[in-house]
């Protein structure tokens, strides 16, 4: 029994598996007091038959990690595209092709609040899942649709985080040819419920009917309310962008996280290029960022080679790569702040909890910002001393 076999939570990324799996349906992810889910078994329907265990990709262990054959340099050709996205856009390029292909692609989108996997398969309808989205996706369901579509002979795009790609693996079991998996390079996921508390201690309860959170590399969040009032914020403004960014709002599987390592779960891992040596002397305008491309696998490659022509692409050196990336070689440190965060949340709102934390940053930064002020005042009279 999964709920049992789980006695820490930080042998649970949630990826909703052993759910799917269950023969008898008697799993149901139910979020603690933070807003993570995690697996709840109806001991009078469970059988006992022991699928969830198996399934799961912490609980067996026996999950193949493959070593990078290369690395690229890569972003979209299409100008419009490229600008929509949130680095180089090769995640829609990889899409564009399965779907031409008559393909199926599964990713995040946001609706509103609503963070969610969705099933794509017009090319009209791949706007909804471009842009980042820094909390966990809801995915239940999604593994049994992508099954449903490889019976049906549909080639099928998976893209997730390391986790969910893990845990879609296990329950595929024989991953067809026609399964295409990306991963992302993953820092960590704070849970939806954080968000909600966030959006709706800036927007006063109103809705969200958009939500961003990158301008091409640029880390910028972004509402707007169902009037069109747009609420933005640079991320050390913005208590909830700060949490992500500082590591502290993360699940607790995220700082022990088995796959953020070099060797990959996925066919392709996708993320920022952060660290490219010589970015200037690459032609054209990126300005707005560039993907890393890692292919661990043959396929992963070959589907490089289908879409390259939609792509400016470069080859690089694994080694340049994994090191403008920390999650490629370890995961977040879960240090004091963390610790501090996850006792005092929910006790206190989000953003009050944040902000405690943060305390003495805020108050650092407020000083910095009031000598900033005085400098033009200051600085006449310094020089008069000086002389």
């Amino acid at each position: 029994m999964i709920s049992v076999a789980i006695k820490q939570k930080v042998n649970c990324s949630g990826c909703n598996a052993c759910a799917e799996v269950c023969p008898k349906h008697c799993i149901e992810m139910v979020p603690d007091k933070k807003g993570f889910f995690y697996p709840k078994v109806d001991a009078v329907t469970c059988i006992d038959c022991g699928a969830c265990e198996k399934v799961c990709p912490f609980q067996d262990g026996n999950i193949k990690l493959d070593t990078p054959l290369t690395a690229y340099a890569a972003w979209n050709k299409d100008r419009e595209q490229y600008l929509a996205s949130s680095s180089g856009g090769a995640a829609h390029v990889f899409s564009s092709h399965i779907i031409k292909r008559g393909g199926v692609v599964y990713g995040c989108t946001s609706e509103g609040m609503h963070i969610r996997h969705i099933h794509v398969d017009f090319l009209s309808k791949l706007s909804k899942l471009q842009g980042s989205k820094y909390v966990q996706s809801d995915v239940r369901g999604v593994f049994s649709l992508v099954k449903a579509d490889l019976k049906a002979g549909k080639p099928v795009l998976f893209i997730g985080t390391p986790c969910e790609v893990a845990g879609l693996k296990k329950y595929i079991k024989r991953i067809p040819e026609d399964l295409y998996l990306v991963d992302l390079i993953c820092h960590g996921v704070p849970s939806q419920q954080m968000l909600y508390e966030h959006i709706n201690h800036i927007l006063n309860g109103r809705s969200a009917e958009r939500l961003s959170f990158r301008k091409g590399q640029s880390f910028h969040i972004e509402l707007t309310d169902q009037y069109g009032t747009v609420y933005s914020s640079e991320p050390h403004r913005d208590m909830y962008y700060r949490a992500f960014l500082g590591g502290i709002s993360y699940r607790e599987s995220c700082y022990e996280c088995p796959f953020a390592r070099r060797e990959r779960v996925s066919d392709i891992t996708i993320g920022d290029f952060w660290g490219l040596q010589d970015a200037a002397s690459l032609p054209l305008e990126i300005s707005e960022g560039i993907s890393v491309l890692l292919p661990s696998s043959e396929k992963g490659k070959s589907l490089i080679a289908a879409a390259k022509s939609d792509m400016w692409i470069y080859e690089r050196s694994v080694e340049e790569a994994v090191e403008g990336n920390t999650q490629l070689y370890r995961p977040v440190h879960n240090g004091l702040s963390a610790r501090l965060l996850s006792m005092l949340y929910p006790c206190f709102p989000f953003d009050k909890a944040v902000r405690i934390v943060i305390v003495k940053d805020l108050i650092l930064e407020s000083l910095k910002n009031i000598l900033r002020s005085f400098k033009p005042v200051l600085m006449p009279i310094i020089n008069v001393i000086r002389r």
